[in-house]
């Protein structure tokens, strides 16, 4: 063992009472069955060389007595903190409410104060659970921060302590500052001075701008200089501005045209944010998302004053994409849009309680899909030009099913019907009903018809078998779907 620095100077002596640096002790035996405990820098090395493993620097001891006390004040913090478990949840609800308040201001500034919250709510359920070996470093670390009873015993200095250790109080001054100057952009204030129509007033506070959308590089367009500029025709911004262009969050109004622009500006352009404006007709519209050049690119929202509702993928301001249009008349499509129309596969239902899934082209049925009635029908087959056409099987209400082609709506062409009760027509239909050469198998009475049917309806001779037997044994002659004649054969 190599001699260390370190060394007490003490009354004691060395245990082998010799005189020169006999009261420097500069080790400690920890073995119980060593009768020479304490040594100085001239005997340690030879007395103890069968059980040097048990032989110790004071600069060891010193840092094992500090683990010893670490691990103790570990273990009365954990005591601590969990007789003040509640008020510490109370003092991070407090804060929460702090950061509601400044989310839309600097949330780049407040990111690390979440992520400590986020820790020191983990450490609380550690904590509860009684699980203390479970701690990170970093989780003790928080821990230590507030291993202060004074500061422990008074709830309201709890939160300036936490306030003052994560910055809260410049935070909170910035948003006090911003207080004072644009009210906290509160638009609902600001639209209830300046929209005069109350149900255009309700439809604007009914659809909040969506800022969990907004994308990175928006988050970050900020500046610190608020102020509210009043133009000659009385529009007028409130917001950030720098090298006084708009440049930040803020609200243009136009006070003539009923119209404003909600957001994220970059050197006098809106880029990010929410429109209200008035097309061609008239029609107020709010629109939200990705500005390029006056057009939404992206995701976004589309809604109509006492219209219709889209919100999905946008190109050029046209529905492009995926996306979700709800009706005024209680419809809703989700599916793919091409040119502002649907186009791809989407599902569609109706106010009614129908419900439509499958390919559309141009915003008609068009190709495979699946058609649900409300009245339990459903049918899964080919569409085109929005009509059923093609290759289909059709369940009915009643438990019937139709396998076979459809032309315009109706069935066309080679087809079979098996009831529920298992009898079964194979035959040709035309215009929807059963018009050709077709077999009627009766299951129930175990014979089978073979004949002519016109407009739904048997006609002319029919031919009957029994079941499983390939003669027929009599003739039934029938009349625009009467039985008028039998012949035995």
């Amino acid at each position: 063992m190599q001699q260390s620095q370190s060394y007490i100077k003490t009354e004691k002596k060395c245990e082998r009472q010799h005189d020169q640096g006999s009261n420097k002790l500069i080790a400690i035996c920890l073995n119980p069955h060593c009768d020479k405990r304490l040594m100085c820098c001239f005997c340690y090395q030879d007395y103890h060389s069968d059980h040097v493993k048990d032989v110790k620097t004071i600069s060891q001891i010193q840092q094992l007595c500090k683990d010893s006390i670490t691990k103790f004040d570990k273990l009365q913090l954990t005591i601590i903190l969990q007789q003040k478990a509640d008020q510490f949840k109370s003092v991070v609800q407090n804060i929460n409410e702090q950061l509601e308040k400044l989310l839309q201001f600097y949330i780049h500034d407040i990111q690390q104060l979440y992520s400590m919250l986020e820790d020191l709510a983990d450490s609380f359920v550690i904590l509860q659970q009684g699980n203390i070996n479970q701690f990170t470093n970093e989780q003790c670390e928080l821990l230590a921060t507030f291993h202060d009873e004074r500061v422990l015993d008074n709830i309201e200095e709890i939160t300036n302590f936490i306030g003052q250790r994560m910055r809260i109080q410049d935070l909170v001054k910035i948003s006090n500052d911003l207080n004072e100057k644009i009210k906290l952009l509160d638009i609902n204030e600001i639209l209830e001075k300046n929209i005069y129509n109350e149900q255009l007033k309700n439809f604007v506070q009914s659809h909040e701008i969506k800022y969990d959308w907004i994308q990175p590089e928006f988050l970050l367009t900020r500046s610190p200089d608020v102020n509210k500029i009043v133009y000659q025709n009385e529009d007028f911004y409130i917001g950030e501005i720098k090298k006084d262009k708009k440049f930040g969050r803020g609200l243009l109004f136009n006070k003539t045209a009923q119209t404003y622009q909600y957001g994220v500006f970059r050197e006098d352009n809106f880029v990010w944010g929410q429109q209200l404006i008035v097309d061609q007709k008239k029609r107020y519209w709010i629109k939200q998302g990705k500005w390029v050049n006056g057009k939404i690119e992206g995701r976004g929202i589309q809604a109509q004053f006492k219209g219709d509702y889209y919100q999905g993928d946008l190109k050029n301001d046209i529905r492009e994409g995926f996306g979700i249009m709800r009706y005024t008349t209680g419809d809703e499509y989700q599916g793919q849009w091409k040119m502002g129309l649907f186009n791809g596969k989407g599902l569609y239902k109706y106010a009614n309680g129908d419900e439509y899934e499958g390919d559309y082209v141009q915003d008609r049925k068009e190709g495979i899909g699946s058609y649900q009635y409300k009245n339990g029908e459903l049918y899964v087959g080919q569409f085109k030009c929005g009509l059923r056409h093609g290759s289909a099987i059709v369940k009915f209400p009643n438990g019937d099913i139709y396998t076979g082609e459809y032309l315009n709506d109706k069935k066309e062409g080679q087809g079979v019907y098996k009831y529920i009760n298992d009898n079964i027509f194979e035959g040709i239909y035309k215009d929807g009903q059963r018009h050709g050469q077709g077999i009627f198998t009766d299951v129930v009475n175990g014979i089978r018809e073979i004949g002519e049917f016109v407009q739904g309806k048997q006609h002319g001779e029919h031919m009957v078998f029994k079941l499983l037997k390939d003669k027929p044994y009599c003739i039934n002659i029938y009349d625009n779907g009467k039985l008028v004649n039998k012949k035995s054969l």
